[in-house]
This record gives C-alpha cells, sequence and structure tokens, in this order.
C-alpha cells in the first residue's frame, strides 16, 4: 500500500527502486519488516514525497539538455534511467575501466538525500559525452562502466543496513519472554507435582493409619499421638499448597507480574516449613525404628517410594523455589520489565530467608538431652563449629595451651548459648547429630575478644551467674569473617538485653536518653 503521487508511473515505490535493490536480496521476513518500518515513519515518507517533486523537476531540466545535444549530433534518443537527483558530490566507484569525456570530467547522477554517503552503494547507468558520440554504460552492480552511488544514512530515510539488529532486537526479547514463560511453566508444573507428592502422604499413609480397620495394625509403640510426630505439620502444608498457593501460581501464567507480590503474601504461611523442618529429626528416628511396619504400608498402597523418602520432598521443595525464581528473575531483567523486578527480588529474598531458617531448626532438632524447652529460647541468631577450651581463663595462657581445642556445635539463641558435642559427619545422605554439654544464660555473660597475631580468631564466653560462676569458655573460629559474625552477633544481642535491663530499671532515663541520642 504505498502512496501514488501522481498516479501512474509517479509511484513511489519507482523513485525508491535502486533504493530497493539491495533489499531484494534480504529473506521475505526482513522486507516484511522493513516495509512496516515504512508505515510507521510517516513523516519520513512526507520526505521522500517532497523529494520527489524537487528530483523530477532537476530531472526533466538534465533531460531536456542531453535531449538537444543528442539531436543536434544526430544521434537516437538515450533511454532514461529511473528518475535520480543529479549528483552535487562526485562519488563513483568502478570495478572496470571509467567512462571519460574528452572534457576529462566523468559523468554521475546527483545523491540521494541530505543525510550523506555510506559504504552501501546502488548501481545506475552512466552516460557521457566525448569524441563526436555518445556512449551508454549497462545498468549494472559491480559492472565495468557503472557508477555506484552510496545509499543515504540519515535518520528520516529508511537505513536497510541496520535491518538485521533492529528485528534481531524484537525477536531477542520476544525469545527472552518465551524462556521466562518456560520458566514459570516449570514453577507450575512442578508445584503441581509437589501436590501430588503431599497427597499420597496424607490419602495414604496418614489415612491409612487412622483407619481403625486397615488390614495392617498399627504397632502398639506409635499409639497415643506418636504417629503424629512422624509426620509434623504437612497436613497443613499440604491443604494450603492444595486450595491456594497452586492455584495462585497457575493464574501468574496469565500475569506473571503477579508473582513476587503472591510470594510477598505468602511469607507466613511459608514459615510452616520452619516448624516442619524441627520436627524433621525425631520423625526420621521414629521411622527409622518402624521401617517395617511403613514398608508393610507402601506395598499396600502400591508406592514405589519408602515414607522416609516421601517426608523429605517438603524439605526439598522449600529449598528449589529460590532456583526457580532465580531464573524467572533473569529473564524478567534482560526483558527490561523494571516494574516487576523489586517484587521478584522482595520473593527471592523470602525464598532465601525461609530455607536458611528451616535447615538451621533441622539442627537445633538434632540436639539431645538439653533438658529445657528448645522453642521457649527465642530466635536462633547464629550457629556452627566453633574450637573450644571449657575453664580456661582468658588471662592465663598456660591454663588455655594445657588443653586441647574440642570441636563443638553452638547455637545462640536470644536468650542462652548452648555448647553441644558433635556425633558423626554430615554426608549426602546423613546428618551429624549433637549432644547437650553446656550453656550459659545471655543475660547473665560477658564477652572478651582475644584476637591479636599471637592468639589468633580468639574470644571468651564467661558466665556471670554467682551459681555457676566458674563456667567459661575460650573460643576459635575457623576463619577471621566468622569470628566477626560471632563477635558482632553476640555484641548485639549484649546490647539489646542492656538496653532491656535499663528500659525496665528506670523506663523515664532511658526514654530520656533515646530522645537526647535522637
Amino acid at each position: 500500500n504505498i502512496p501514488v503521487v501522481g498516479g501512474g508511473d509517479d509511484n513511489v515505490f519507482a523513485v525508491l527502486n535502486p533504493i530497493f535493490m539491495p533489499v531484494q536480496k534480504l529473506r521475505l521476513r526482513h522486507l516484511a519488516y522493513f516495509c512496516r518500518l515504512m508505515l510507521r515513519q510517516a513523516c519520513a515518507l512526507n520526505a521522500i514525497t517532497l523529494y520527489y517533486f524537487e528530483f523530477r523537476q532537476a530531472l526533466e531540466a538534465s533531460t531536456t539538455a542531453s535531449q538537444i545535444e543528442l539531436e543536434a549530433e544526430e544521434e537516437p534518443t538515450i533511454e532514461l534511467p529511473p528518475p535520480m537527483k543529479p549528483i552535487q558530490d562526485t562519488t563513483t566507484t568502478l570495478s572496470g575501466t571509467p567512462s571519460i569525456g574528452e572534457g576529462g570530467s566523468s559523468s554521475s547522477m546527483g545523491g540521494i538525500g541530505p543525510g550523506g554517503l555510506d559504504d552501501s552503494t546502488i548501481g545506475v547507468p552512466s552516460v557521457s559525452n566525448g569524441g563526436g558520440g555518445s556512449s551508454c554504460a549497462a545498468s549494472s552492480i559491480g559492472g565495468s562502466g557503472a557508477a555506484l552511488i552510496k545509499a543515504p544514512t540519515s535518520p528520516q530515510y529508511f537505513e536497510v543496513e541496520n535491518l538485521d539488529e533492529n528485528l534481531a532486537d524484537e525477536q531477542g526479547i520476544d525469545d527472552i519472554l518465551r524462556k521466562r514463560m518456560f520458566a514459570l511453566k516449570e514453577l507450575v508444573t512442578t508445584e503441581e507435582a509437589y501436590v501430588n507428592d503431599l497427597s499420597q502422604i496424607v490419602n495414604g499413609y496418614i489415612a491409612e493409619i487412622r483407619n481403625p480397620s486397615s488390614s495392617v495394625p498399627i504397632p502398639d509403640d506409635l499409639k497415643g499421638g506418636k504417629e503424629r510426630m512422624v509426620f509434623g505439620n504437612i497436613e497443613a502444608i499440604y491443604e494450603w499448597h492444595r486450595d491456594h498457593f497452586l492455584k495462585s501460581l497457575q493464574k501468574c501464567q496469565l500475569n506473571p507480574h503477579e508473582l513476587g507480590p503472591l510470594i510477598k503474601r505468602s511469607e507466613r504461611k511459608l514459615h510452616m516449613y520452619v516448624v516442619y523442618c524441627q520436627n524433621k529429626p525425631v520423625s526420621e528416628h521414629i521411622v527409622q525404628e518402624h521401617m517395617s511396619y511403613f514398608d508393610e504400608l507402601r506395598l499396600k498402597l502400591k508406592y514405589k517410594l519408602c515414607l522416609g523418602d516421601m517426608l523429605i520432598k517438603p524439605v526439598q521443595r522449600i529449598m528449589k523455589y529460590e532456583l526457580l525464581l532465580k531464573d524467572i528473575l533473569k529473564h524478567t531483567q534482560r526483558a527490561g520489565l523494571t516494574e516487576e523486578i523489586p517484587g521478584l527480588k522482595d520473593a527471592m529474598h523470602i525464598m532465601r530467608v525461609v530455607p536458611k531458617a528451616a535447615n538451621d531448626m533441622m539442627d537445633v532438632g538434632r540436639l539431645q538431652k538439653f533438658e529445657g524447652k528448645i522453642t521457649a529460647q527465642g530466635k536462633l541468631l547464629l550457629h556452627g563449629p566453633l574450637y573450644c577450651v571449657e575453664g580456661a581463663s582468658s588471662s592465663d595462657k598456660n591454663s588455655y595451651n594445657a588443653q586441647k581445642p574440642k570441636e563443638l556445635h553452638v547455637f545462640l539463641f536470644e536468650q542462652n548459648i548452648i555448647f553441644a558435642e558433635i556425633v558423626g559427619k554430615k554426608t549426602q545422605f546423613t546428618s551429624p547429630s549433637y549432644i547437650y554439654k553446656a550453656h550459659i544464660q545471655v543475660n547473665k555473660m560477658t564477652l572478651q575478644d582475644l584476637s591479636d597475631q599471637t592468639n589468633g580468631n580468639r574470644f571468651s564466653l564467661c558466665s556471670i551467674d554467682p551459681q555457676r560462676s566458674s563456667l567459661s569458655f575460650i573460643c576459635t573460629a575457623p576463619t577471621i569473617e566468622l569470628h566477626n559474625e560471632w563477635l558482632n552477633t553476640i555484641r548485639n544481642i549484649l546490647q539489646t538485653q542492656n538496653d532491656f535491663l535499663k528500659a525496665i530499671q528506670s523506663p523515664i532515663a532511658y526514654q530520656k536518653e533515646l530522645t537526647k541520642d535522637s
């Protein structure tokens, strides 16, 4: 649908025919993209129309002069080339010998536009006078005697050389968005499979255990509520995923921008996994004790996986969300969808924090012989292995050197710091257990940094409880980074405890101090 300027042969496409010659070598989809680009540039089309009239006027004047000379010499009329504007600045490149008249000047055609000349060339016929006659070189690209004129590069005209780049950009974004949809589809597909796995546990194992007329009787040792410790809160997890989370994820396939806000709204519910993981070590112990019973249930239900393998599914799932979201976030950033990026980054943060808390609570669940209630110790702030010497004085180097540091696993809670011995080693399929050794109340504890060139990464923790005044540990972290992390975390909790004590003892004075600092 190229606009017609004057009707008939005055079609604009005829004017642009030399420009379209290299385009004909492009693939069909490039030509379609080129035409679509022409329609978008109305202002450029108007410029070409205006240029056309100027071009014809100059060409007609030039043609009239040429015809007068040819008629005087009784030579046949030369067939005119497609209308082009006379070249102002001659730039000719010939693959053969140029056709030059006796006057020493070569004939040429006008520049196509004001945008200047580039490396893209178009062949047009060449006409020259000299020696009492005339000659006409055949129009060709790179042929002998063909003048090659460079195409325009001005933005108001259509740049052939940029077609591939523009089309690649458009296709590149489409490819990125398609990859993002594949990643989102993987999230939904794996979620559906996960809900099906949970259904087998709840509607299979749990339903059969609770069935009083089951052909596989429950052992007496599992009665009285102990069987509930095997599954923890997995029923609540299953119902939430089945009724809410899965359906919301499926809707995100049509509205991907809703994914980030969905994860943010689900943060509180996702903490169900922390509770589940805390109970996981107890569950593993019970399942191991009654392996034959649960294997009979598996055979009756015709399941391939044993109960232990199925109960690890929630742990694996909560760890996998971050990887799936990371892929979606990557494609979202590459596609330039900036408005969706903050929500997805918040979702990524949640899916890092929740699995870490869940994994930490699994380690806490492996702590044995601690007489207190572990859930009453407050939030777990930090835990990990430290090389400790018990009862050594920070000022007496001999007492420290007399003992060999022992690797203990230390749990720092808001209320207590617990020291435990490590039993077993962590492998791909097993995790160590921890046997309680000692603890110090945080509000009755002092911290001293002993790190220097001689002592290395050491710090001491001492109890100021009158009943346990002799209890102390000198601890060494494996690296300087871990040493600083332990020091900063303990200092922060001690400062918090101190501020809380001040607020209770002298609330007015504490409030004045806060006002003064602010």
